[in-house]
């Protein structure tokens, strides 16, 4: 009977030493790191789910940055997958470290495989009136410079005339000299040489924000009492010194070029962004405010800044 009782005594021994570990660890999956750790998964996923952007999560340099400013490389009759690849590399490059990057299928959706893009060259063939298509493409400025949030272009840039010293001239191209960023002011700054001139051709500018727009800063507003280059806009009651606007910016294929089955190129016209200036203005700063949602109002501070420096 002794020995009976001392084994029903070790085997009670061991079911209370396994109740109690199991009791151990239980209590530490149910305990506050697990719960956290479940919260913070369900967070994210919400957050994902919310957003539904890979832009959403943004995450800007914690210095200052010279970037490299990138020239124009040739799009023409490139697949839309191999144009996508080439915006992830140059994106990656940028200031904006985003996780899983996908270029917007609203700015960049409606490429179409195996088209010729607009050139830099700015003149059409003055016999035929097509647009150059061959070498460095136009809209590639934007897509292998993102930092560049805010651009200036010409709404107007094809020109039919023969004027070789306009259509020849690198001004023309409107690359920048500079790209930086700020992180105290978070500020980009994106100089340019000059703004071309010419008494004898029409120069009509516009605020450019295919970048913008695909990472998602899609709300702007130019602060003239900052700047002190003053664009004369060409819509004096409704422009992007007046109110906020969106940018609607994006790429598709169109007929403009005179190609025949079309050329990929940037649209919309938005004419509450155009601007031109006297002879003699276009030195000075350009100061721009860019949020990702709509602001109450333009006194609202922005997401991001950016200031355009023309030089000379």
């Amino acid at each position: 009977m002794k020995i009976n009782n001392l084994g029903l005594l070790s085997v009670a021994c061991v079911l209370l030493a396994l109740f109690s570990l199991k009791y151990y660890f239980d209590s530490k999956v149910n305990s506050a790191p697990g719960k956290t750790e479940n919260a913070i998964v369900s967070s994210v996923s919400k957050t994902m789910q919310a957003n539904g952007s890979s832009t959403s999560n943004i995450i800007l340099p914690d210095s200052d940055v010279d970037v490299d400013v990138n020239y124009p490389v040739s799009l023409s009759y490139k697949s839309k997958e191999g144009i996508y690849a080439l915006r992830k590399k140059y994106v990656q490059k940028s200031i904006f470290n985003i996780q899983n990057y996908q270029p917007s299928d609203e700015v960049f959706g409606q490429i179409v495989s195996g088209k010729p893009w607009y050139s830099l060259e700015i003149c059409k063939d003055i016999n035929t009136k097509l647009a150059k298509v061959e070498g460095a493409s136009e809209e590639a400025r934007f897509l292998v410079n993102p930092t560049m949030l805010v651009a200036i272009e010409y709404p107007f840039l094809w020109s039919d005339t023969d004027n070789s010293e306009f259509c020849n001239s690198s001004v023309n191209q409107l690359i920048p000299t500079r790209i930086s960023y700020s992180k105290s002011k978070n500020e980009i700054t994106v100089n340019y040489a000059k703004l071309p001139f010419s008494a004898n051709e029409p120069y009509f500018y516009d605020f450019n924000g295919v970048n913008a727009n695909d990472l998602g800063y899609k709300y702007v507003y130019v602060d003239l009492s900052k700047s002190t280059f003053k664009p004369r806009f060409t819509n004096s009651s409704n422009n992007v010194s007046t109110r906020v606007q969106e940018f609607q910016n994006f790429i598709h294929l169109g007929s403009s070029c005179r190609h025949e089955g079309g050329c990929n190129n940037g649209s919309p016209r938005q004419p509450n962004l155009e601007f031109n200036m006297n002879q003699g203005e276009g030195r000075g700063e350009i100061y721009i405010k860019l949020w990702r949602t709509k602001p109450a109002s333009e006194k609202q501070e922005a997401d991001i800044t950016e200031k355009i420096v023309i030089e000379s």
